[in-house]
């Protein structure tokens, strides 16, 4: 028997994904109030992964910052860090878009990858200009004060291709290691975020019923079964529906 998701009217197409629109569902149940949050959600994994599969955004560079030995506990001032830092690289590093998202060591403390589409210079010397830029901007911002970590505090390297960094982060939103907030870690908030460049913008917009998608889906190895509903993200399926620029019918 299928679930109450509602009447299929259509799909939305990005670069790799395909977004199924419905209508006419069964109503939500009350809501249930939202407590302290304890660990990186699978339904945000979800949205992250599916916005590094779909941007139309190059990630070229990857920063991580990690904290020295006194670390943070407290997610507000790891998010003011971070703003400061994205001031930084706003104003230093020619307004590049990014990607950035929050993890845990073993240890307990706070770190943060971040994707960026501005590349690194070519040449040894203008490397290490950079690096040293990004280094003592963070050493400062979360007023360190250990030489060892001005040194290690950071690390900046280039991408080895422009699809790199984004298949980085989708490996990064499926597995929950080092996802667990940590006792007494409080206020963690956000696990990741972007510029708006970032946010993926659909290819086509397609009105079509379950029964087209599904013939679109024959063969494929995640294909629903006949009573299943047609899931409501088709993830890698891009290929198997037309890309245009305007609303059509199947």
């Amino acid at each position: 028997m299928r679930s109450f998701l509602g009447r299929v009217q259509g799909v939305t197409v990005y670069k790799s994904d395909v977004v199924v629109r419905r209508s006419g569902g069964s109503a939500n149940r009350d809501p249930v109030p939202r407590g302290e949050v304890k660990e990186f959600s699978y339904k945000s994994r979800q949205r992250l992964a599916f916005v590094a599969a779909n941007t139309d955004v190059k990630f070229r560079t990857m920063i991580t910052l990690t904290y020295p030995k006194e670390f943070p506990s407290d997610g507000e001032k790891v998010k003011r860090d971070l703003r400061a830092f994205l001031d930084f690289i706003r104003r230093d590093l020619e307004h590049p878009f990014y990607l950035w998202f929050l993890e845990f060591q073993r240890r307990g403390a706070p770190h943060i990858h971040m994707l960026i589409d501005w590349p690194m210079p070519i040449g040894v010397l203008a490397k290490r200009e950079v690096r040293f830029r990004v280094s003592a901007t963070w050493y400062r911002i979360v007023g360190s004060g250990d030489e060892k970590h001005l040194a290690a505090g950071t690390r900046t390297g280039v991408l080895r291709s422009p699809e790199g960094g984004a298949h980085y982060a989708v490996k990064y939103a499926m597995k929950m290691y080092q996802k667990c907030v940590p006792e007494g870690y409080r206020n963690v908030g956000r696990f990741w975020g972007c510029s708006r460049a970032v946010i993926p913008k659909p290819k086509a917009i397609l009105r079509c019923t379950e029964d087209d998608i599904r013939g679109r889906l024959e063969g494929w190895k995640y294909e629903p079964k006949e009573d299943q509903d047609v899931y409501a993200c088709l993830y890698g399926v891009a290929d198997r529906f037309p890309e245009k620029d305007t609303t059509e019918e199947l």
